[in-house]
Protein backbone atom coordinates (compact mmCIF):
# COMPACT_ATOMS: atom_id res chain seq x y z
CA UNK A 1 0.00 0.00 0.00
CA UNK A 2 2.83 2.41 0.83
CA UNK A 3 4.52 1.58 -2.49
CA UNK A 4 1.34 2.37 -4.43
CA UNK A 5 1.01 5.71 -2.78
CA UNK A 6 4.64 6.62 -3.65
CA UNK A 7 4.03 5.68 -7.29
CA UNK A 8 0.99 7.90 -7.52
CA UNK A 9 2.95 10.74 -5.94
CA UNK A 10 5.83 10.38 -8.45
CA UNK A 11 3.36 10.30 -11.30
CA UNK A 12 1.84 13.54 -10.13
CA UNK A 13 5.28 15.21 -9.98
CA UNK A 14 6.16 13.99 -13.47
CA UNK A 15 2.99 15.44 -14.91
CA UNK A 16 3.75 18.74 -13.28
CA UNK A 17 7.28 18.74 -14.72
CA UNK A 18 6.01 17.94 -18.18
CA UNK A 19 3.67 20.83 -18.05
CA UNK A 20 6.54 23.15 -17.24
CA UNK A 21 8.51 22.04 -20.39
CA UNK A 22 5.80 23.17 -22.85
CA UNK A 23 6.85 26.63 -24.24
CA UNK A 24 4.33 29.25 -23.57
CA UNK A 25 4.85 30.91 -27.05
CA UNK A 26 4.91 27.88 -29.32
CA UNK A 27 2.26 27.55 -32.07
CA UNK A 28 0.52 24.34 -32.29
CA UNK A 29 0.68 23.19 -35.86
CA UNK A 30 -0.01 19.53 -35.33
CA UNK A 31 -3.29 17.85 -34.90
CA UNK A 32 -4.69 17.67 -31.41
CA UNK A 33 -4.67 13.89 -31.43
CA UNK A 34 -0.90 13.83 -32.09
CA UNK A 35 -0.21 16.09 -29.14
CA UNK A 36 -2.22 13.82 -26.91
CA UNK A 37 -0.41 10.81 -28.25
CA UNK A 38 3.02 12.33 -27.54
CA UNK A 39 1.99 13.41 -24.06
CA UNK A 40 0.70 9.99 -23.30
CA UNK A 41 3.95 8.46 -24.52
CA UNK A 42 5.97 10.84 -22.39
CA UNK A 43 3.86 10.11 -19.36
CA UNK A 44 4.14 6.43 -20.03
CA UNK A 45 7.90 6.68 -20.22
CA UNK A 46 8.07 8.62 -16.97
CA UNK A 47 5.82 6.13 -15.29
CA UNK A 48 7.99 3.34 -16.60
CA UNK A 49 11.13 5.13 -15.36
CA UNK A 50 9.60 5.84 -12.00
CA UNK A 51 8.30 2.35 -11.72
CA UNK A 52 11.70 1.01 -12.53
CA UNK A 53 13.36 3.25 -10.00
CA UNK A 54 10.80 2.24 -7.44
CA UNK A 55 11.23 -1.40 -8.25
CA UNK A 56 15.05 -1.09 -8.06
CA UNK A 57 14.74 0.66 -4.74
CA UNK A 58 12.36 -1.95 -3.48
CA UNK A 59 14.52 -4.79 -4.70
CA UNK A 60 17.61 -3.18 -3.19
CA UNK A 61 15.85 -2.82 0.09
CA UNK A 62 14.59 -6.36 -0.05
CA UNK A 63 18.08 -7.58 -0.81
CA UNK A 64 19.44 -6.05 2.39
CA UNK A 65 19.48 -8.45 5.40
CA UNK A 66 16.73 -7.87 7.83
CA UNK A 67 17.93 -7.27 11.36
CA UNK A 68 15.07 -7.27 13.79
CA UNK A 69 14.86 -7.35 17.54
CA UNK A 70 12.84 -10.43 18.42
CA UNK A 71 9.83 -10.00 20.60
CA UNK A 72 9.76 -12.69 23.27
CA UNK A 73 6.68 -14.85 23.51
CA UNK A 74 6.72 -14.63 27.32
CA UNK A 75 7.83 -11.21 28.43
CA UNK A 76 10.35 -11.06 31.22
CA UNK A 77 8.38 -10.59 34.40
CA UNK A 78 8.97 -7.54 36.40
CA UNK A 79 10.22 -8.06 39.94
CA UNK A 80 8.13 -6.11 42.41
CA UNK A 81 9.02 -5.22 45.93
CA UNK A 82 6.58 -6.82 48.41
CA UNK A 83 5.53 -4.72 51.33
CA UNK A 84 3.57 -6.74 53.93
CA UNK A 85 0.15 -5.37 54.67
CA UNK A 86 -1.11 -5.01 58.24
CA UNK A 87 -3.11 -7.98 59.49
CA UNK A 88 -6.64 -7.41 58.28
CA UNK A 89 -9.62 -7.80 60.56
CA UNK A 90 -11.16 -11.21 59.84
CA UNK A 91 -14.33 -10.93 57.85
CA UNK A 92 -17.00 -13.25 59.21
CA UNK A 93 -18.28 -15.78 56.72
CA UNK A 94 -21.51 -14.96 55.08
CA UNK A 95 -24.13 -17.51 56.18
CA UNK A 96 -26.19 -18.95 53.40
CA UNK A 97 -29.13 -19.15 55.79
CA UNK A 98 -29.86 -17.29 59.03
CA UNK A 99 -28.39 -19.03 62.10
CA UNK A 100 -30.97 -20.31 64.62
CA UNK A 101 -31.30 -18.15 67.71
CA UNK A 102 -29.50 -19.47 70.84
CA UNK A 103 -31.72 -21.38 73.29
CA UNK A 104 -33.08 -19.20 76.05
CA UNK A 105 -31.19 -19.37 79.32
CA UNK A 106 -33.14 -21.41 81.84
CA UNK A 107 -34.21 -19.23 84.71
CA UNK A 108 -34.88 -21.23 87.88
CA UNK A 109 -38.33 -20.58 89.22
CA UNK A 110 -38.38 -18.47 92.30
CA UNK A 111 -39.13 -20.33 95.53
CA UNK A 112 -42.58 -19.73 96.99
CA UNK A 113 -43.02 -18.00 100.29
CA UNK A 114 -44.28 -21.09 102.14
CA UNK A 115 -42.91 -24.55 101.31
CA UNK A 116 -41.63 -27.48 103.40
CA UNK A 117 -39.42 -30.48 102.66
CA UNK A 118 -40.03 -33.80 104.43
CA UNK A 119 -36.76 -35.17 105.87
CA UNK A 120 -38.02 -38.22 107.77
CA UNK A 121 -40.11 -39.74 110.55
CA UNK A 122 -38.28 -39.46 113.84
CA UNK A 123 -40.88 -41.59 115.65
CA UNK A 124 -43.79 -43.84 114.65
CA UNK A 125 -42.85 -44.61 111.06
CA UNK A 126 -45.65 -45.52 108.65
CA UNK A 127 -46.86 -49.04 109.41
CA UNK A 128 -46.01 -48.93 113.11
CA UNK A 129 -47.97 -51.39 115.28
CA UNK A 130 -49.50 -49.88 118.40
CA UNK A 131 -51.83 -51.13 121.10
CA UNK A 132 -55.36 -49.81 121.18
CA UNK A 133 -55.89 -46.57 123.07
CA UNK A 134 -52.15 -46.12 123.56
CA UNK A 135 -50.73 -42.61 123.67
CA UNK A 136 -47.78 -41.83 121.43
CA UNK A 137 -45.73 -38.91 120.15
CA UNK A 138 -45.44 -38.47 116.40
CA UNK A 139 -42.41 -36.46 115.26
CA UNK A 140 -41.73 -35.33 111.68
CA UNK A 141 -38.45 -33.75 110.67
CA UNK A 142 -38.98 -31.04 108.04
CA UNK A 143 -37.00 -28.24 106.41
CA UNK A 144 -38.21 -24.74 105.55
CA UNK A 145 -37.35 -24.42 101.84
CA UNK A 146 -39.56 -21.38 101.24
CA UNK A 147 -38.55 -17.74 101.41
CA UNK A 148 -40.66 -16.81 104.44
CA UNK A 149 -39.93 -17.57 108.08
CA UNK A 150 -42.39 -19.68 110.06
CA UNK A 151 -43.37 -17.68 113.09
CA UNK A 152 -45.58 -18.34 116.10
CA UNK A 153 -48.51 -17.36 113.91
CA UNK A 154 -47.96 -20.56 111.87
CA UNK A 155 -49.69 -23.82 112.86
CA UNK A 156 -49.90 -27.54 112.13
CA UNK A 157 -53.46 -28.60 111.29
CA UNK A 158 -55.28 -31.92 111.07
CA UNK A 159 -56.87 -32.02 107.60
CA UNK A 160 -58.05 -35.58 106.87
CA UNK A 161 -58.26 -39.19 108.05
CA UNK A 162 -58.79 -40.47 111.58
CA UNK A 163 -58.66 -37.82 114.25
CA UNK A 164 -56.23 -39.26 116.82
CA UNK A 165 -55.45 -36.05 118.62
CA UNK A 166 -57.01 -34.01 121.39
CA UNK A 167 -57.01 -30.94 119.16
CA UNK A 168 -56.93 -30.13 115.46
CA UNK A 169 -54.65 -27.09 115.50
CA UNK A 170 -51.10 -27.11 116.92
CA UNK A 171 -49.47 -23.64 117.10
CA UNK A 172 -45.73 -23.26 116.54
CA UNK A 173 -43.74 -22.43 119.65
CA UNK A 174 -40.81 -20.74 117.88
CA UNK A 175 -39.40 -19.30 114.67
CA UNK A 176 -38.10 -21.38 111.75
CA UNK A 177 -36.08 -19.34 109.24
CA UNK A 178 -35.69 -20.33 105.57
CA UNK A 179 -33.19 -23.18 105.27
CA UNK A 180 -33.61 -24.38 108.86
CA UNK A 181 -34.57 -27.94 109.85
CA UNK A 182 -37.03 -28.52 112.68
CA UNK A 183 -38.81 -31.43 114.40
CA UNK A 184 -42.58 -31.06 114.60
CA UNK A 185 -44.11 -33.18 117.36
CA UNK A 186 -47.74 -33.88 118.28
CA UNK A 187 -49.25 -36.03 121.02
CA UNK A 188 -51.78 -38.54 119.65
CA UNK A 189 -53.82 -41.52 120.87
CA UNK A 190 -54.40 -44.74 118.94
CA UNK A 191 -58.05 -45.72 118.30
CA UNK A 192 -59.72 -48.28 120.56
CA UNK A 193 -60.48 -50.80 117.82
CA UNK A 194 -57.99 -52.97 115.94
CA UNK A 195 -57.29 -51.98 112.32
CA UNK A 196 -55.27 -49.73 110.04
CA UNK A 197 -55.59 -45.97 110.55
CA UNK A 198 -54.41 -42.88 108.65
CA UNK A 199 -54.23 -39.23 109.67
CA UNK A 200 -52.98 -36.31 107.60
CA UNK A 201 -51.64 -32.91 108.67
CA UNK A 202 -50.58 -29.76 106.84
CA UNK A 203 -48.92 -26.50 107.80
CA UNK A 204 -50.78 -23.19 107.71
CA UNK A 205 -49.39 -19.66 107.53
CA UNK A 206 -50.59 -16.59 109.43
CA UNK A 207 -53.37 -16.14 106.85
CA UNK A 208 -54.50 -19.75 107.46
CA UNK A 209 -53.41 -20.78 103.96
CA UNK A 210 -52.43 -24.45 103.95
CA UNK A 211 -49.15 -25.73 102.54
CA UNK A 212 -47.15 -28.91 102.87
CA UNK A 213 -44.30 -30.89 101.33
CA UNK A 214 -43.52 -32.35 97.91
CA UNK A 215 -44.10 -30.75 94.50
CA UNK A 216 -45.82 -27.43 94.98
CA UNK A 217 -46.24 -28.12 98.70
CA UNK A 218 -49.40 -30.12 98.08
CA UNK A 219 -48.53 -33.31 100.01
CA UNK A 220 -49.50 -33.72 103.65
CA UNK A 221 -47.53 -35.07 106.60
CA UNK A 222 -48.95 -38.47 107.52
CA UNK A 223 -49.50 -40.81 110.44
CA UNK A 224 -50.12 -44.44 109.39
CA UNK A 225 -50.47 -47.03 112.15
CA UNK A 226 -51.84 -50.52 112.71
CA UNK A 227 -53.72 -50.96 115.97
CA UNK A 228 -53.75 -54.33 117.71
CA UNK A 229 -56.16 -55.08 120.49
CA UNK A 230 -54.17 -56.15 123.55
CA UNK A 231 -55.11 -59.44 125.13
CA UNK A 232 -57.71 -58.72 127.77
CA UNK A 233 -55.83 -60.60 130.50
CA UNK A 234 -52.66 -58.54 129.98
CA UNK A 235 -52.29 -55.38 132.00
CA UNK A 236 -49.41 -54.30 129.79
CA UNK A 237 -48.69 -55.98 126.44
CA UNK A 238 -45.04 -55.24 125.60
CA UNK A 239 -45.24 -56.92 122.18
CA UNK A 240 -48.15 -54.82 120.95
CA UNK A 241 -46.58 -51.71 122.50
CA UNK A 242 -43.23 -52.45 120.80
CA UNK A 243 -42.93 -49.07 119.05
CA UNK A 244 -43.82 -47.13 122.17
CA UNK A 245 -40.38 -48.16 123.41
CA UNK A 246 -37.11 -46.49 122.42
CA UNK A 247 -34.85 -49.00 120.66
CA UNK A 248 -31.12 -48.91 120.08
CA UNK A 249 -28.12 -51.21 119.64
CA UNK A 250 -24.40 -50.80 120.16
CA UNK A 251 -24.44 -49.45 116.56
CA UNK A 252 -26.85 -46.61 117.40
CA UNK A 253 -30.55 -45.75 117.53
CA UNK A 254 -32.92 -48.09 115.70
CA UNK A 255 -36.21 -47.41 113.89
CA UNK A 256 -39.40 -49.16 114.91
CA UNK A 257 -40.44 -51.31 113.21
CA UNK A 258 -36.96 -52.23 112.03
CA UNK A 259 -35.37 -53.69 108.92
CA UNK A 260 -34.57 -57.39 109.23
CA UNK A 261 -31.55 -56.99 106.91
CA UNK A 262 -29.95 -54.06 108.73
CA UNK A 263 -26.42 -54.71 109.96
CA UNK A 264 -27.20 -52.49 112.98
CA UNK A 265 -29.82 -54.90 114.31
CA UNK A 266 -33.60 -54.61 114.41
CA UNK A 267 -36.81 -55.15 116.36
CA UNK A 268 -39.80 -56.56 114.47
CA UNK A 269 -43.32 -57.61 115.47
CA UNK A 270 -44.28 -61.17 114.55
CA UNK A 271 -47.88 -62.36 114.59
CA UNK A 272 -47.16 -65.95 113.54
CA UNK A 273 -43.64 -66.80 114.74
CA UNK A 274 -41.88 -70.12 114.27
CA UNK A 275 -39.55 -71.12 117.09
CA UNK A 276 -36.64 -73.51 117.32
CA UNK A 277 -37.79 -77.11 117.34
CA UNK A 278 -40.09 -76.33 114.36
CA UNK A 279 -42.77 -74.93 116.67
CA UNK A 280 -45.42 -72.68 115.09
CA UNK A 281 -47.27 -70.03 117.15
CA UNK A 282 -49.87 -67.35 116.40
CA UNK A 283 -49.59 -64.78 119.21
CA UNK A 284 -47.71 -61.46 119.49
CA UNK A 285 -43.93 -61.89 119.59
CA UNK A 286 -40.93 -59.56 119.59
CA UNK A 287 -38.08 -60.54 117.27
CA UNK A 288 -35.06 -58.76 118.78
CA UNK A 289 -31.92 -59.15 116.65
CA UNK A 290 -28.61 -57.61 117.81
CA UNK A 291 -25.75 -57.10 115.33
CA UNK A 292 -23.83 -60.27 114.42
CA UNK A 293 -20.51 -59.40 116.05
CA UNK A 294 -19.81 -61.03 119.41
CA UNK A 295 -20.72 -58.83 122.37
CA UNK A 296 -23.20 -56.71 120.35
CA UNK A 297 -26.56 -55.91 121.95
CA UNK A 298 -30.03 -54.53 121.28
CA UNK A 299 -32.18 -52.80 123.90
CA UNK A 300 -35.69 -51.39 124.25
CA UNK A 301 -36.78 -48.95 126.98
CA UNK A 302 -40.55 -48.83 127.50
CA UNK A 303 -42.55 -45.86 128.82
CA UNK A 304 -43.42 -45.83 132.51
CA UNK A 305 -46.14 -48.19 133.67
CA UNK A 306 -47.77 -48.22 137.11
CA UNK A 307 -47.33 -51.61 138.74
CA UNK A 308 -50.01 -53.07 141.01
CA UNK A 309 -49.68 -55.57 143.80
CA UNK A 310 -49.75 -59.10 142.43
CA UNK A 311 -48.47 -58.16 138.97
CA UNK A 312 -46.05 -60.54 137.25
CA UNK A 313 -43.79 -60.11 134.26
CA UNK A 314 -44.32 -63.16 132.05
CA UNK A 315 -42.70 -64.19 128.76
CA UNK A 316 -41.21 -67.13 126.87
CA UNK A 317 -37.75 -66.65 125.36
CA UNK A 318 -35.51 -68.51 122.93
CA UNK A 319 -34.23 -68.55 119.31
CA UNK A 320 -36.26 -68.47 116.13
CA UNK A 321 -36.33 -71.41 113.79
CA UNK A 322 -33.44 -71.82 111.30
CA UNK A 323 -31.03 -69.85 113.47
CA UNK A 324 -27.98 -72.10 113.88
CA UNK A 325 -25.24 -70.81 116.19
CA UNK A 326 -27.79 -68.62 117.98
CA UNK A 327 -26.23 -67.99 121.40
CA UNK A 328 -27.68 -65.06 123.30
CA UNK A 329 -28.32 -63.65 126.77
CA UNK A 330 -31.72 -62.16 127.69
CA UNK A 331 -31.73 -59.45 130.38
CA UNK A 332 -34.80 -57.99 132.06
CA UNK A 333 -34.37 -54.70 133.92
CA UNK A 334 -36.58 -52.04 135.42
CA UNK A 335 -36.01 -48.37 136.23
CA UNK A 336 -37.87 -46.15 138.61
CA UNK A 337 -37.58 -42.50 137.45
CA UNK A 338 -34.64 -40.81 139.13
CA UNK A 339 -32.86 -44.08 139.92
CA UNK A 340 -30.42 -46.35 138.09
CA UNK A 341 -31.60 -49.39 136.18
CA UNK A 342 -31.93 -52.58 138.27
CA UNK A 343 -31.64 -56.13 136.93
CA UNK A 344 -34.54 -58.54 137.50
CA UNK A 345 -32.90 -61.50 135.82
CA UNK A 346 -30.73 -62.95 133.05
CA UNK A 347 -31.25 -66.06 130.92
CA UNK A 348 -28.86 -67.72 128.44
CA UNK A 349 -30.32 -69.36 125.35
CA UNK A 350 -28.87 -71.42 122.49
CA UNK A 351 -30.36 -73.02 119.38
CA UNK A 352 -31.02 -76.39 121.00
CA UNK A 353 -34.73 -76.90 120.39
CA UNK A 354 -35.62 -75.73 123.91
CA UNK A 355 -37.15 -72.46 125.17
CA UNK A 356 -37.49 -70.92 128.62
CA UNK A 357 -40.66 -69.66 130.36
CA UNK A 358 -40.07 -66.88 132.88
CA UNK A 359 -42.32 -65.49 135.57
CA UNK A 360 -41.12 -62.58 137.76
CA UNK A 361 -43.23 -61.31 140.64
CA UNK A 362 -43.41 -57.48 140.56
CA UNK A 363 -45.33 -56.97 143.81
CA UNK A 364 -42.37 -55.19 145.42
CA UNK A 365 -42.83 -52.42 142.82
CA UNK A 366 -46.52 -51.88 143.58
CA UNK A 367 -47.76 -48.30 143.10
CA UNK A 368 -44.53 -47.24 141.38
CA UNK A 369 -44.08 -45.92 137.86
CA UNK A 370 -41.67 -48.39 136.29
CA UNK A 371 -39.88 -48.47 132.95
CA UNK A 372 -39.17 -52.01 131.74
CA UNK A 373 -35.97 -52.59 129.78
CA UNK A 374 -35.48 -55.60 127.49
CA UNK A 375 -31.94 -56.40 126.32
CA UNK A 376 -30.48 -59.20 124.17
CA UNK A 377 -26.69 -59.71 123.89
CA UNK A 378 -25.02 -61.79 121.17
CA UNK A 379 -22.53 -64.33 122.58
CA UNK A 380 -21.46 -65.96 119.30
CA UNK A 381 -19.07 -64.82 116.61
CA UNK A 382 -20.83 -64.49 113.25
CA UNK A 383 -23.85 -66.36 114.60
CA UNK A 384 -27.55 -65.87 113.97
CA UNK A 385 -28.77 -63.99 117.07
CA UNK A 386 -32.47 -64.20 116.18
CA UNK A 387 -33.88 -63.94 119.69
CA UNK A 388 -37.58 -63.74 120.53
CA UNK A 389 -39.77 -62.61 123.43
CA UNK A 390 -43.05 -64.51 123.12
CA UNK A 391 -46.07 -62.57 124.54
CA UNK A 392 -43.96 -60.42 126.90
CA UNK A 393 -46.46 -58.84 129.25
CA UNK A 394 -47.42 -57.73 132.75
CA UNK A 395 -50.36 -59.70 134.11
CA UNK A 396 -52.27 -60.02 137.35
CA UNK A 397 -51.12 -63.25 138.93
CA UNK A 398 -48.51 -65.72 137.73
CA UNK A 399 -50.27 -67.16 134.69
CA UNK A 400 -47.67 -68.45 132.22
CA UNK A 401 -48.30 -68.79 128.48
CA UNK A 402 -48.83 -72.30 127.16
CA UNK A 403 -48.26 -73.85 123.75
CA UNK A 404 -52.03 -73.95 123.31
CA UNK A 405 -53.43 -71.11 125.44
CA UNK A 406 -56.89 -71.59 126.92
CA UNK A 407 -59.26 -68.83 128.04
CA UNK A 408 -58.93 -69.82 131.71
CA UNK A 409 -55.64 -71.66 132.25
CA UNK A 410 -55.01 -73.16 135.67
CA UNK A 411 -51.81 -73.15 137.64
CA UNK A 412 -51.62 -76.95 137.65
CA UNK A 413 -51.73 -77.15 133.86
CA UNK A 414 -49.02 -74.55 133.27
CA UNK A 415 -45.33 -75.49 133.39
CA UNK A 416 -43.15 -73.38 135.63
CA UNK A 417 -39.90 -71.70 134.69
CA UNK A 418 -36.74 -71.58 136.69
CA UNK A 419 -34.79 -68.46 135.75
CA UNK A 420 -31.01 -68.80 135.84
CA UNK A 421 -30.76 -65.54 137.76
CA UNK A 422 -31.88 -65.42 141.36
CA UNK A 423 -34.96 -63.30 141.93
CA UNK A 424 -35.91 -61.61 145.16
CA UNK A 425 -38.66 -59.23 146.26
CA UNK A 426 -36.09 -56.44 146.34
CA UNK A 427 -33.51 -57.17 143.64
CA UNK A 428 -30.31 -55.18 143.63
CA UNK A 429 -28.37 -53.79 140.73
CA UNK A 430 -25.82 -56.12 139.17
CA UNK A 431 -22.87 -55.41 136.93
CA UNK A 432 -23.91 -57.21 133.78
CA UNK A 433 -22.35 -55.02 131.11
CA UNK A 434 -25.77 -53.72 130.08
CA UNK A 435 -25.59 -50.14 128.73
CA UNK A 436 -26.83 -47.33 130.90
CA UNK A 437 -30.46 -46.45 130.29
CA UNK A 438 -31.15 -42.80 129.62
CA UNK A 439 -34.77 -41.66 130.08
CA UNK A 440 -36.38 -40.37 126.90
CA UNK A 441 -36.91 -36.61 126.72
CA UNK A 442 -40.47 -35.40 126.61
CA UNK A 443 -41.36 -34.20 123.10
CA UNK A 444 -42.88 -30.76 122.89
CA UNK A 445 -45.32 -30.12 120.04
Amino acid sequence: MRTLKRSILLLSIALSALACRIPSRSVVTEEPGAIYTEAAATVQAMITELAGQTAVALMTKMAQPIVATPTPIFPTPEIATFTPLPSPTPIPPIATSPAPPPPPTAVPPSAPCDLAQFIGDMTIADGTILPAESSFTKIWRVKNIGTCAWTKNYTLRFVDGTDMGVKKVYPFDGRVSPGEVVDIAVELTAPSKAGDYRSFFMLANENEKLFGVGAGGKAALSVKITVLKPIADYRFDLATAMCLASWKSNAGDLPCPGNSKSANGSVIFLGKPKFEGNRQENEPTLWTRPPKSKGSWIQGVYPAFKVKNGDHFIAEIGCLDQSPNCKVTFTLQYQVPGNKAQTLGEWNETFDGQTTLIDVDLSFLADKQVKFILTVTNNAKDGNPNAFWFVPSVRSGGILPTKTPTPTPTASSVPTATPTAALSPTPTATETGIPTVIPLPTATP
